[in-house]
This record gives C-alpha cells, structure tokens and sequence, in this order.
C-alpha cells in the first residue's frame, strides 16, 4: 500500500519526537540510564513526549533562534531548563554540571539546524567556546555516549561538510541578526520525519517535495509504501496529530 502525507513544520517535530522515544537506545536509557535533552524547538516536543509533559512556550526551550527573518536569541518569558531524565526520573540538576557522569549506555539529545542527504547533521553556534555542542561532544565522543539529532527535513542543505568548510574559511564582517559557526556532529543517529516512519511503523518513506505557504510554509510531502496494516495505522496517526500549533514566540 502507498499513500502521501503533508506535515507542517511542527506536526513534523511531533513525528520525529514520537520516533525518537520509540528507538531502542532512548527505551534502554529511559528504563536503566540517563538522558540529557538539550535545548531546541525540536527537543521541547522530544522531552514532552519522554516525560509526558506539556510545554506551552517551546520557544522557551532554546537559546539560538530563527525569527522575524533573522537570527536571534529567544526572548521568551517562559524559559525551561533542558531535563536530565536518569532511569525515567527528572533530575534536580543543571545539564552541564551532569556531563562529567555520562558513560555508555546514556544518551544526549540535540537538536540542529542544518542536514544533508549523507545524514550529517550540524548546528550553528555563536557562543565563543561552541554553545552546547561545543560543551557536550568531546565528552560524548570519549566516553561512547549516543548522540541522536532530531532534525526536519525542512532544514535539509546540499552539503553539510561543504557548508562547515566554507564558514571556516574566514570570519564573518557582517550578518542579518546574530553572528554564528556552525559545527557538525560526526557520528549522530540523525532522525528526520523518513526515519520516524520507519522506527514506528516499519516502512518506507521518500520526502517527495516541500515548502508552503499561509501557515505552511517549511512542510514537506512524503510518500510511505508498506503492509496495509502499517500504511492505514500510519495514516491514522498522522491525521491525529494533524493541527499541531505552530511553534511561536510568548
């Protein structure tokens, strides 16, 4: 069976967040390790899904943010810190000051801002000593610690690699908003809207257009293609979460 779904951008979030709990490396973290979800749009949906929670600012879950046209830092009023969930439980501790107690079998959730279709994924910074990434990823390489990156398709570029050589080349002179790097991650488990598919419901599934407007705009069209069972419980699913609000600014 083959059918065509449509997801705006934030009905899109909620996939990718529902298919990254559902990986078998976040279900062993949340029921024997520790998982740190740090700060994204993406990842506001990601810890309301692990934790059961409502977020109702989820531009409050972030620092770096693009809008009104520009880059900027969220001016919400309603910030929340990123959650280090251990065995299920929320801990009662800064995300940073857990890092040094990482080991394997824990897992780090980031988001990012840029993918290509290699699955490289990246994330613009203009903190001077890297933001989060730049605080986590030596640690996370070292120690064999999972890096997942829930990331949309919107945000799909035609080379990661090349992008990251290019910005390094020099220093920026000017910029629409906030100056910033960007910083691959080597070696995460990227998962966009095609890999929540497949995590949830087994099937194959190919982004066949995108964009939008009036609301739309960031979407993307996919076309999914398995067993009739799994293709209507997909289907299902998907229209239940159809109407998911938009992320905006409190």
């Amino acid at each position: 069976m083959k059918a065509l779904i449509t997801l705006t951008s934030s009905e899109s979030k909620r996939l990718i967040a529902k298919g990254v709990k559902a990986m078998p490396d976040v279900i062993n973290a949340q029921e024997n390790h520790t998982i740190i979800v740090a700060g994204g749009t993406t990842n506001a949906f990601v810890a309301e899904e692990l934790m059961g929670i409502k977020i109702n600012d989820k531009s409050g879950y972030t620092m770096g943010i693009v809008t009104k046209g520009e880059l900027g830092i969220s001016q919400s009023t309603q910030k929340t810190t990123p959650f280090v969930i251990q065995k299920g439980q929320v801990q009662e501790i800064f995300w940073k000051d857990y890092l040094p107690k990482l080991k394997k079998g824990d897992v780090f959730i980031k988001g990012g801002n840029a993918v290509d279709h290699t699955g490289l994924a990246a994330v613009m910074v203009s903190d001077s000593m890297g933001g989060t990434i730049g605080a986590a990823q030596g640690i996370l390489y070292a120690r064999g610690v999972k890096l997942i990156v829930p990331i949309g398709l919107e945000k799909m570029i035609p080379d990661v690699k090349a992008a990251v050589e290019f910005m390094t080349e020099s220093t920026l002179d000017e910029s629409i908003g906030h100056k910033v790097g960007l910083i691959p991650m080597l070696g995460a488990s990227v998962v966009t809207e095609l890999t929540a598919l497949e995590i949830l419901y087994d099937l194959e599934a190919r982004c066949i257009a995108a964009g939008g407007v009036d609301g739309s705009e960031g979407s993307v069209i996919i076309a999914i293609e398995g067993l009739d069972e799994e293709v209507s419980r997909a289907m299902q699913d998907i229209r239940a979460l159809k109407g998911e609000p938009a992320v905006t600014v409190q």
